[in-house]
């Protein structure tokens, strides 16, 4: 009897000590539970917003190096469209041809450019571009430096030079009003019997002389040589000059070969039979004419065409360099703006302006019938440094 009736008085006790304890273990796991759900909702949503920001992220920098791209295609071309002297904006938000904005849409992003000249010239400039994702939340910045390559490194310090003779049969008349020779030859030279043909130099009278040689286009001007006299300004049979080949006249100004000349800086590479429509309003550019030219009435290194003896407006002109390698012809009224480099001979008679240098890199004597009337032009000469190949210069290439 008091075996059964310990029994009966620990049961409960048992049963209510085992329930405390499945409570306890419930608890225990739903705890466990709890947490671990909290742990990976958090996990989830860090997981999600690492990849929304890594979205954004890739937004801003897609942005960013459009922007880097968008600016070095505007800026390899003309980073001075409207030629008031300050970089363009590189977006074209109207489609004038002029850029007009500094930021534009990418996809769902956007981006801001900004520009800096670091020459002074525009030769060489930074450009920054800042990229945003839609929400603004992210941002990525890429900077780069542009640089154009100077196409003519060393440029002539006379209006006219030739490797070979020269005889003009029509009028000429050769100026430089920054310097006291006008023309440089390898060869025989023959003023012929024109009263009209000239050579320039500055007046030594002049109040602002010397010191207006050193800006172009100031001096007053007097004969220095005509179809009498040749005088100190002209210099002729000068074997340092005769005597070197074609591509060494070449090399002399433009400082590598031809070959590679053409292959790396040329922006406009064009046959005889297009040249002239290739060449026409052409502006800061490089261009190769692949044989002999007859070039007639077309204007060079001006936005504006130009006829008979009018002059391109300042705001108007962007040099470029013309290369006809081979003879060149001219007839018409042709306006030249820079350097005009004619591997063979000349002849023609037209009447050809040039505003900077010309360069006849022919032996036999070259024949200018009609009218050659000749502008040395050293700040002309000198924009023909922004008619260069351009490209992203190496190491500058900064994200981050």
């Amino acid at each position: 009897m008091s075996s059964i009736h310990a029994r009966s008085w620990r049961s409960p006790q048992l049963k209510s000590q085992r329930g405390v304890l499945t409570l306890v273990i419930s608890l225990v796991i739903l705890s466990l539970s709890t947490l671990v759900t909290i742990n990976l909702s958090r996990a989830i949503l860090m997981e999600q917003r690492i990849a929304n920001n890594d979205n954004r992220s890739r937004q801003a920098f897609e942005a960013a190096e459009a922007g880097i791209n968008a600016a070095l295609i505007y800026l390899g071309n003309d980073p001075d469209v409207n030629v008031d002297g300050v970089i363009d904006p590189v977006f074209d938000t109207n489609a004038d041809g002029t850029g007009d904005s500094t930021s534009a849409d990418v996809g769902t992003g956007s981006v801001t450019v900004t520009t800096t000249d670091l020459s002074g010239d525009m030769s060489s400039i930074r450009i920054v571009a800042q990229g945003f994702s839609d929400d603004l939340s992210a941002t990525r910045t890429i900077t780069q430096t542009l640089v154009t390559i100077n196409p003519l490194p060393n440029m002539p310090d006379n209006p006219l030079v030739t490797r070979g003779g020269i005889i003009i049969s029509g009028s000429a008349t050769v100026h430089n009003p920054e310097g006291h020779s006008t023309i440089w030859s390898g060869g025989d030279i023959d003023l012929g019997s024109n009263n009209s043909t000239s050579t320039e130099v500055p007046d030594i009278g002049d109040p602002g002389y010397p010191a207006c040689m050193d800006v172009p286009m100031t001096c007053n001007l007097v004969s220095a040589s005509n179809r009498l006299i040749a005088g100190v300004d002209v210099i002729e049979n000068d074997s340092s000059l005769g005597a070197l080949n074609s591509d060494e006249m070449f090399e002399n100004f433009f400082g590598m070969s031809p070959t590679t000349y053409k292959a790396s800086m040329v922006t406009v590479d064009t046959t005889p039979a297009a040249a002239e429509a290739d060449a026409h309003l052409a502006t800061h550019e490089v261009i190769w004419i692949d044989g002999n030219a007859n070039l007639s009435n077309i204007t060079v290194g001006c936005t504006t065409a130009i006829t008979g003896g009018g002059v391109c407006p300042a705001a108007n002109t962007k040099p470029s360099i013309v290369i006809v390698d081979g003879d060149a012809t001219f007839g018409g009224s042709p306006h030249f703006y820079g350097l005009l480099f004619v591997r063979g001979n000349v002849t023609g008679s037209g009447s050809v302006t040039v505003h900077g240098a010309m360069v006849i890199g022919g032996t036999s004597n070259s024949s200018t019938g009609g009218s050659l009337d000749i502008w040395y032009s050293s700040s002309v000469l000198q924009g023909v440094a922004r008619a260069g190949a351009t490209t992203g210069s190496a190491g500058t290439w900064r994200d981050f």
